[in-house]
């Protein structure tokens, strides 16, 4: 499918993913639609000399307007965190904003519908111990019977609803509807400095010792791999964007060898863990905090291990993903070179 003739909005291009996608497909001399709200940094957008539409999208009335002459939509705006509170506003946008935008897509005549989720609308695989043998942990894929149901975690709760409710509109007809779930997205910060950043906390914190296994995904394969889908995704599928699978301890020791600041490694029994989240809780209800963070099923997450294959995407859309490895030297050497921050390395 060429793309360069079509007309392609992108939701929440103002986000860091959003970004992303609008340097990438300047790259490959496409000019994408950028959809932003009124309090959006538009400077990037700008740069690149993109058409703007400013809309909240949680205003049915207003969608009309921002899907004229759409062709295809990368729907990327979400409310991304793990707060327990607030669920009312992660249902607004995240479940809500996204099936209203399908709907409007289909009387606006949007021929393709492509939804950002996460793998935590996909279900995880129950946590074994490593052993020292990596290769003996499976991995879900997106044929994985959906398993986090009981975990009171509204970011997840709201994207399984979404892909629910939009894959029953699609299948009643509708605009052509794939899914991409990415992993943990790996990205560098505004800052520009995440090697100070990771010098700083390996200084002060305390790592806990899990063995966990964990699925780090580029930001510039991530990209990539959501514009082929857009592309090749065959409608009513699914298709996991993940990176390569590495356990919680690994990561932090390969990051401390970068960095070259030792760990402080602990290994915090569980029942001391969900006494402390407990105790969070309680103690910012005391202090009429209504933001919680750490809560008991933020750390059931433990019972899982979130290792995905990307093998579908691999074989169907060509996805590619560079070493996780690589990733992290670049990340933590400040030289995470090939997104909108840092297009290039300065020459020498």
């Amino acid at each position: 499918m060429d793309l360069t003739d079509k007309k392609i909005l992108i939701t929440g291009a103002s986000g860091s993913l959003g970004k992303q996608l609008c340097y990438q497909f300047d790259l490959d001399g496409v000019k994408p639609i950028a959809h932003v709200r009124e309090s959006s940094n538009i400077a990037f957008i700008d740069s690149l000399g993109l058409e703007k539409r400013v809309t909240d999208l949680r205003r049915t009335v207003d969608l009309e307007k921002l899907l004229e002459g759409v062709d295809q939509i990368i729907h990327t705006a979400a409310w991304v965190n793990f707060r327990r509170d607030k669920l009312t506003q992660f249902t607004g946008i995240n479940t809500f904003g996204a099936v209203d935008l399908y709907k409007a897509a289909h009387k606006a005549g949007v021929r393709r519908f492509l939804h950002i989720s996460t793998v935590g609308a996909v279900g995880a695989l129950p946590h074994k111990a490593l052993n020292g043998n990596i290769l003996s942990r499976l991995r879900a894929d997106e044929d994985t019977e959906y398993n986090l149901g009981h975990l009171i975690i509204p970011y997840f709760m709201t994207k399984r609803a979404a892909e629910d409710e939009l894959f029953k509109l699609a299948a009643e007809g509708g605009p052509e509807l794939v899914v991409v779930n990415p992993t943990i997205i790996v990205a560098p910060s505004r800052s520009g400095d995440d090697r100070g950043i990771a010098y700083k906390l390996f200084s002060k914190l305390l790592f806990p010792e899990y063995d966990n296994l964990v699925n780090l995904v580029d930001i510039r394969d991530l990209a990539p791999g959501i514009i082929s889908a857009l592309e090749k995704g065959r409608p009513g599928e699914r298709y996991i964007l993940g990176g390569e699978n590495i356990s919680l301890k690994d990561l932090v020791l390969n990051v401390s060898a970068i960095v070259d600041r030792a760990p402080h490694l602990v290994h915090f029994p569980r029942p001391l863990v969900n006494f402390i989240a407990r105790l969070s809780v309680m103690y910012n209800r005391i202090r009429g905090r209504g933001k919680i963070s750490f809560y008991p099923d933020l750390v059931k997450l433990l019972d899982f291990d979130w290792a995905y294959t990307s093998q579908k995407a691999r074989k169907e859309l060509g996805y590619k993903t560079r070493s996780i490895f690589t990733t992290l030297e670049g990340l933590l050497t400040n030289s995470f070179y090939g997104t909108w921050l840092k297009p290039k390395a300065p020459s020498k």
